[in-house]
């Protein structure tokens, strides 16, 4: 494993941040201010350079599943990502990837449907599921990616592991990797396809890799519930308010980790983005 593809770095000169203010149903809270915020960067308060509450056009990756476990509810995850591609806001762009033994993407990021359908009528359920490594090779393929971006991983299975010729990287490799890019992560795990009782999906995995990176995780148990889920990640995406600020703190070493607190100052309010950064150099 090349663990220099992992380093998905930040320069201290910037830090921006997209922040998802919900209530206690979870209901998106619209109409805060600047002042409304307070940042926190290893517990020292940030003064913020930027702040919008405006729509922000997003790219995303779609990295689907598409191992011999996913062979009955094919159909509905094509309709899934379609109606997603098909839906997108005014300025965002999407790309397929496709994963099992290996991953393969979509030629660009594009809001051409023709594209997309094009993409997803190539997708075969065959193969084991490389699920580590593809969203590896996801965050590399989003690394480029200037402004926004995002990554919605759908998946009905764990990684099989490398004793089953699965993927090389570890779960950490995949959470630090995750941490350290700049991506948005959203995790559909189905939950549905197994005998009553039975789950293949790793929910604290999943859990853990979106929650890190300021996004969501969700696990339908039914295959229509897949469709909401990727309506719900879509939604999601422009109810956010997009903020940055210049580190006081310049004293830290390349490859510091740094956490980031954002706290709203009305009570009841919970805040979801990303936990922290690794620094790098500015020149890099």
């Amino acid at each position: 494993m090349d663990k220099g593809r992992l380093r998905f770095a930040v320069s201290v000169e910037t830090v921006t941040l997209d922040v998802v203010v919900v209530d206690k149903k979870g209901r998106f809270v619209p109409g805060l201010t600047r002042e409304s915020f307070e940042v926190l960067e290893d517990g020292r308060p940030q003064e913020l350079s930027f702040f919008t509450a405006q729509f922000t056009p997003v790219t995303t990756l779609l990295l689907l599943d598409s191992s011999s476990s996913i062979r009955s509810n094919l159909s509905a995850i094509q309709t899934a990502a379609y109606l997603f591609a098909q839906n997108l806001s005014e300025g965002d762009k999407a790309r397929i990837g496709l994963f099992s033994d290996e991953v393969r993407f979509g030629v660009g990021y594009t809001d051409d449907i023709s594209v997309h359908l094009a993409m997803l009528n190539t997708m075969k359920s065959e193969g084991r599921t490389t699920l580590y490594d593809s969203i590896l090779a996801a965050l590399d393929e989003l690394e480029s990616i200037e402004g926004r971006k995002s990554l919605l991983v759908f998946t009905d299975g764990d990684d099989v592991g490398p004793a089953k010729r699965g993927s090389r990287a570890s779960i950490e490799e995949v959470i630090e990797g995750a941490k350290q890019s700049e991506v948005t992560i959203y995790a559909v795990g189905f939950t549905g396809w197994g005998p009553e009782g039975s789950e293949s999906v790793n929910r604290p995995f999943l859990t853990t890799l979106s929650e890190s990176t300021g996004g969501r995780p969700f696990f339908p148990k039914k295959v229509e519930d897949v469709k909401k889920a990727f309506a719900e990640v879509q939604k999601d995406l422009h109810r956010h308010y997009r903020m940055a600020y210049a580190p006081a703190n310049l004293s830290a070493g390349v490859g510091d980790w740094r956490n980031i607190e954002v706290k709203v100052k009305k009570p009841g309010l919970f805040v979801r983005t990303r936990q922290g950064y690794y620094t790098r150099a500015p020149s890099e």
